[in-house]
């Protein structure tokens, strides 16, 4: 006895059927991907938040100058791993307090060298995936702009007056509560400002690789998102930035 196999293939009709239902699902999926990548950048905007108040609140209680500091491009190469590892550029931060009394130097004596530093926070990372964006267009974006060797920051919380520093951006907070940001590195210069509208922007807009201890790139990621963190340094108060 002989069996019949139905071996007909897809219909044009079925075909297109297929397509259009593929179409609706990408269509509504589209924008739960989109909702991950800004849950994504604001969890991490948020945490960033949660730091930044805390430095502020032990600047105040302890009478102490405290950075927070964001390893960027600045300073040559990182190493593979270690206090120096590349995974801390342009996605980690941490907080620091300056244990000296600095009210005393002229203000452009007021620079880390003179600082001596306790880590009062472990490094903090990004999610994987995100960034703090380093482009100096955006509005506010002062935190990353080079300012030479002056502004070097300690990589390594357990030896945080005898470690490995490089350059880094930096928010200090001091006793009056205040944000100040630096802003120069010439003798005569202005080193710490505390104008308004200062923004730290996390980014998963944007991917690098890694190559011999820098970034390279960046390279877009479509549908990637952005959320700033705004620092207003008279108060010393910090939110999410809503774009007004």
């Amino acid at each position: 006895m002989s069996t019949h196999r139905n071996n007909r293939g897809f219909t044009l009709i079925e075909l297109l059927v297929v397509v259009a239902i593929i179409g609706v699902l990408f269509a509504v999926a589209l924008p739960v991907f989109e909702n991950a990548g800004r849950k994504d950048t604001e969890k991490a905007a948020f945490n960033l938040i949660t730091t930044m108040r805390l430095a502020r609140q032990h600047a105040i209680s302890k009478r102490q100058w405290v950075l927070v500091v964001f390893p960027n491009q600045d300073g040559g190469n990182y190493d593979e791993s270690g206090p120096n590892g590349i995974d801390k550029c342009l996605r980690a931060y941490a907080a620091i307090a300056v244990t000296n009394n600095m009210d005393g130097f002229d203000r452009p004596a007021q620079i880390p060298s003179n600082m001596k530093y306790a880590f009062i926070s472990d490094w903090k990372y990004l999610p994987e995936g995100t960034y703090f964006d380093d482009d100096e267009t955006l509005n506010g974006n002062y935190l990353f702009k080079e300012r030479g060797t002056d502004f070097r920051y300690p990589l390594d919380p357990a030896r945080p007056n005898s470690s490995p520093t490089r350059p880094m951006g930096v928010v200090m907070f001091r006793p009056n509560g205040r944000a100040y940001k630096f802003a120069g590195t010439t003798g005569t210069g202005k080193y710490w400002q505390d104008t308004d509208y200062s923004k730290i922007y996390v980014t998963s807009a944007k991917y690098y690789e890694r190559q011999n201890g820098r970034l390279v790139g960046p390279n877009a990621i479509p549908g990637g998102t952005n959320t700033a963190v705004e620092i207003r340094n008279k108060t010393g108060q910090v939110h999410i930035w809503d774009g007004n």
